[in-house]
């Protein structure tokens, strides 16, 4: 059924049934196709298909349309997140087959109720931005320029016409979502925005909204605004809320899901689409990133795209600090690959700067074998591995007040990255230790990179693997001792390898290439400098000594060896688990390729890792002969070069 003027009338004869087989023309088309097949039931293939699917508005489908052929027209449907594109997958779209709306669902009862909650609209890329004066300071009604409006220069003119004749004592305001192409106002009394503005602010402010449609009034009546359907012949009744909502987003409209791409029902499109939209509009500033590598970007550029622009990549500080300047934005760099001169020239300039790193629950595969992470910290105050500097990291563990949902959270969380055998990296070989002695203590000490920031600036006492490995065995005397070297170093990617001998001099086993979760399955304590290590043994129950000062020490969790370590509150497990997991770090899906919680990013790494299978370095024995040779004829040069635009190494 169709809805029109309040009413419900029958629409045109419904054509066949689609085929088993559906022909995609075009490449957008072949992107969407998880969705296309999941709201059609039909298989897309280059085959001689009778019914072609084709976006709407392209050549296709006017050619189609021009030669009488059925053709199966897809477009954006009415709810998209910002992160939305044809790779990435659409929350919502309206599929039309021979002129009737394909398939789809009536509203359920509560959407009008969740869309005047949530005040979504279109993409949801707006800024939060001032409103134009002309609609704050003074009564006006809203010439809502809607999407179909934008695309016809012409229509939109003749709406504009048609608004100014029916209103002539009224001040207007033209605006949409999208901006306002070069059209004439003709008149004072018409003000006409050219930037995208955010809908729902806009009907905020005004009495009353002129539309050039049904379906562009229901957003305004959400509103609770007044709706004038304005057409050629004059105003037209409008249908009831109900009807409004089903016009837009019943008939014809398939919801899925931001990350998975599959059907889900549209209140929880609403409900994900509003959580992205949050997440996006949380990047309030413009980001300008100075020297990160190519391998990197593509991740990067989504944590920090916001409704100021995409980021801004620069290779040096004062191109980084003139472009932020420019921009109002704010410089971020990799805190290891940070140009020294940086910090001073954005204290001079009034910029603000944040340090980036990787978060906790990584990806599956070494960062140093140039695996992509799927989490970040963004630390605006220091970094959480250099104890010279109080990090975000440090502030959120010592001031937050956690509340009890918060810490259940953290609870599940910490309990199903357990379950779920997750780390860091997700690497490693699982090994049954049939040797190992049942009747002794079994300590684990887990080698790091010793050029890391953390070992040079966190452990003022124990700076090698051969000293924590000497330290370890002179508190442990009688313990099984295992040594685990750092990924990376056994790669050879990064210092800090111990010669065979004079480890097992002090460990009774060399463990390297074993997943860090098999071991903490089989020890009773770790012995670390500062490595995450012991933060993922805590998480596991296991009692841990540092030697160091790890953003998890200090908080009475652990046995503090190093003077000065108390931080002068206590906290829980589960509380320490809600800062570091929760509170600081932000997370990716890194096929869905938007930004996600948590939860969510433990279902990709357990389905990655199980589908890589357990491998030492999770890396193949060609790409680490490459990767071996880059570190050591490579990276002397880029380190030359690093040196000379005053970037220094500070891992």
């Amino acid at each position: 059924m169709m809805v029109k003027g309040g009413s419900r009338v029958p629409g045109p004869p419904m054509p066949q049934p689609l085929p088993s087989t559906l022909f995609p023309a075009g490449r957008t088309i072949r992107s969407l196709r998880p969705e296309i097949e999941a709201a059609t039931g039909s298989a897309l293939a280059a085959t001689s298909a009778a019914v072609v699917v084709a976006w709407q508005g392209s050549r296709a489908e006017a050619l189609l349309n021009a030669l009488g052929r059925p053709v199966l027209s897809v477009a954006p449907g009415p709810l998209l997140s910002p992160y939305d594109s044809p790779a990435t997958g659409y929350a919502s779209l309206r599929l039309t087959f021979a002129g009737r709306p394909l398939g789809g669902a009536e509203p359920a009862a509560d959407l009008a109720s969740l869309l005047r909650q949530h005040r979504l609209y279109g993409r949801n890329r707006f800024a939060k931005a001032p409103l134009p004066a002309e609609i704050v300071a003074n009564p006006v009604s809203l010439v809502f320029v809607d999407e179909s409006l934008v695309g016809s220069p012409a229509r939109l003119q003749a709406f504009l016409d048609r608004v100014l004749a029916f209103a002539p004592g009224e001040n207007l305001v033209a605006a949409g979502p999208e901006g306002i192409p070069l059209v004439r106002s003709g008149t004072q009394r018409l003000t006409l925005v050219s930037e995208p503005v955010d809908p729902w602010s806009l009907f905020d402010h005004v009495s009353r909204v002129y539309v050039a449609s049904g379906g562009a009034a229901c957003e305004p009546r959400l509103a609770r605004v007044e709706a004038v359907w304005l057409g050629p012949d004059g105003p037209r009744p409008l249908p009831d809320e109900a009807d409004l909502v089903a016009l837009r987003f019943g008939p014809g409209v398939h919801a899925f899901d931001p990350w998975t791409r599959q059907p889900i029902a549209m209140a929880d499109a609403v409900e994900r689409v509003a959580w992205l939209r949050d997440r996006f509009a949380g990047n309030a500033r413009r980001v300008v990133y100075v020297g990160i590598s190519r391998w990197k970007r593509p991740a990067l550029d989504v944590f920090a795209d916001g409704p100021a622009g995409r980021p801004i990549h620069t290779m040096v500080a004062e191109d980084a600090v003139a472009a932020a300047a420019r921009e109002g934005a704010e410089v971020q760099a990799w805190a290891t690959r940070m140009p020294r001169q940086l910090a001073p020239l954005c204290e001079a300039a009034g910029v603000p700067l944040s340090r980036i790193e990787d978060g906790f629950l990584r990806s599956v595969g070494l960062g140093a074998s140039l695996q992509p992470g799927a989490s970040i910290v963004v630390d605006d105050s220091g970094i959480y591995y250099d104890p010279r500097t109080e990090s975000r990291l440090a502030r959120i563990l010592r001031e937050t007040a956690f509340p009890p949902e918060l810490v259940e959270r953290a609870r599940r969380l910490r309990e199903s990255i357990v379950e779920r055998r997750l780390s860091k990296y997700n690497v490693g070989l699982s090994q049954a230790a049939t040797d190992w002695p049942s009747g002794r203590r079994i300590v684990l000490v887990p080698g790091q990179v010793e050029d890391d920031a953390s070992v040079q600036y966190g452990s003022p006492l124990v700076r090698s693997n051969l000293g924590l490995l000497r330290a370890a065995r002179a508190r442990n005397p009688d313990a099984f001792l295992l040594y685990k070297p750092h990924p990376d170093v056994e790669a050879g990617f990064r210092p800090g390898a111990i010669p065979e001998a004079e480890a097992l001099a002090l460990a009774d086993r060399l463990v390297g290439g074993l997943a860090i979760v098999d071991l903490l399955d089989r020890v009773h304590h770790v012995e670390t400098m500062t490595s995450l290590a012991g933060f993922e043994a805590l998480i596991r129950g296991l009692s841990v000594a540092v030697h160091g000062r790890p953003f998890y020490a200090g908080w009475g969790l652990t046995e503090d060896l190093v003077p000065g370590a108390d931080r002068g509150r206590r906290l829980a497990l589960d509380e320490l688990a809600a800062g570091a997991l929760i509170l600081y770090p932000r997370y990716l899906d890194p096929v869905a390729m938007k930004p996600c919680e948590p939860e969510q990013l433990l279902d990709r790494l357990s389905a990655e890792r199980d589908a890589t299978g357990p491998s030492r370095l999770a890396i193949g024995s060609l790409r680490h002969a490459v990767m071996r040779a880059r570190y050591a004829l490579l990276n002397p040069i880029v380190r030359r070069l690093r040196g000379r635009r005053g970037v220094g190494t500070q891992r």
